[in-house]
């Protein structure tokens, strides 16, 4: 039967085309429609103000990783980050919430669009790609949240995909999400690629420009989002049922004590297999995504590092191992935790769901690593 399906969308069907086409525009406007009344409600774009007040005391002259009247959240971003988002800090709150909201739309498409290219995607697998993007909770989550999971995403497909010569300028802006751009940054280093010291010099620079711009240039300057992040009461990282990674893994099952020991493992596992691989590929990508969920604390609407997974399983000479095995997670992750949760009451736990969902994250790890040795 996968097959047949495969076969089908292979093959240039007009009038399936034509289906998918009008489908994705009727499930795109109800799903982004949705998600912007969310950002709109009383606590929607929760995590917008942070990243707007922040930047636009920034560029007032205050040094954000300090404490001072007034502020408005908690640094824990990269310099550039908030170099970069000025743009949206010449406009008023309102206007610049709803600019951010359609700028998230449009690093979505964008990501389905270099994907397509890269994963040799015809346009009916494109079409479901963009349908399996838009329709997922963690997307719409993004966008009610305000938060930058599609930026990241987009900086760091681009940086790999991508033949511009600035694909550089986007691994540094990957370095903004602490939890999600160090193994591509090793992985980087370890294939002798001149794109990190591209990134360590850009990021260098954006700490250089921040500490001059506030005049409050030091040594400690390049560790404040760090010191900022340890700053935080850890439990909060512990998770719920809409978090998936180790640390809450270990967390559910009363061994945190251990947790320490694990991530150690875990990244020292992660970086062989990652040095195992010589090139550049489709699978390293997504096998360096997954793990840095995975091995990091994350949120649930950062799930959209899983879009490019997704893509993974359309192309056309995917095998049926990987394609059994990942497609139920995908759905998993995209649909059932919001359903179980708004259709079945939550008639699964929290408990269950954390800890289904983080070992599926190990099981789609595992599956493609495996997957990676099959095809040496």
């Amino acid at each position: 039967m996968i097959e047949d399906i495969k076969k089908l969308l292979d093959i240039k069907n007009r009038n399936l085309t034509i289906f998918l086409s009008i489908l994705f525009a009727l499930v795109a406007s109800l799903f982004i429609f949705k998600a912007y009344i969310n950002a709109n409600a009383i606590g929607g774009s929760i995590d917008f103000p942070q990243f707007y007040y922040l930047s636009k005391d920034f560029w007032a002259g205050k040094d954000i990783f300090n404490h001072f009247p007034g502020k408005k959240g908690m640094a824990m971003w990269n310099h550039i980050f908030y170099i970069i988002f000025y743009p949206f800090t010449l406009f008023t709150f309102e206007i610049s919430k709803t600019l951010w909201f359609f700028s998230n739309v449009i690093f979505a498409g964008l990501i389905v669009i270099l994907l397509k290219k890269a994963y040799n995607l015809n346009l009916n697998k494109s079409l479901i790609l963009g349908l399996l993007t838009v329709s997922s909770t963690p997307f719409t989550n993004t966008l009610g949240n305000g938060q930058l999971g599609l930026f990241i995403l987009m900086s760091i497909t681009i940086y790999w995909y991508s033949k511009f010569k600035i694909k550089k300028f986007f691994l540094a802006i990957a370095y903004i999400k602490f939890s999600f751009a160090p193994f591509f940054l090793i992985n980087s280093l370890f294939k002798k690629e001149i794109d990190f010291i591209y990134a360590v010099i850009i990021s260098t620079l954006a700490v250089i420009f921040y500490g001059f711009y506030v005049n409050e240039l030091s040594l400690i300057q390049f560790i404040n989002p760090i010191l900022t992040i340890l700053s935080i009461d850890q439990n909060v990282f512990i998770g719920d049922g809409h978090n998936f990674h180790i640390r809450s893994l270990f967390s559910t099952f009363g061994i945190f004590k251990y947790y320490p020991i694990a991530i150690i493992f875990f990244s020292i596992l992660n970086l062989i297999i990652i040095f195992s691989i010589k090139k550049k590929s489709d699978l390293l990508f997504i096998l360096i995504s997954i793990s840095n969920l995975l091995i990091f604390y994350h949120n649930y609407y950062d799930l959209v590092f899983l879009i490019p997974l997704a893509g993974y399983l359309l192309k056309k000479n995917i095998s049926a191992f990987v394609f059994i095995i990942n497609f139920p997670i995908i759905l998993f992750f995209f649909y059932f935790v919001r359903f179980n949760q708004l259709i079945l009451n939550s008639y699964f736990t929290e408990t269950f769901i954390n800890t289904a969902g983080s070992l599926l994250l190990v099981l789609s790890y595992i599956s493609l690593a495996y997957e990676n040795v099959k095809n040496k």
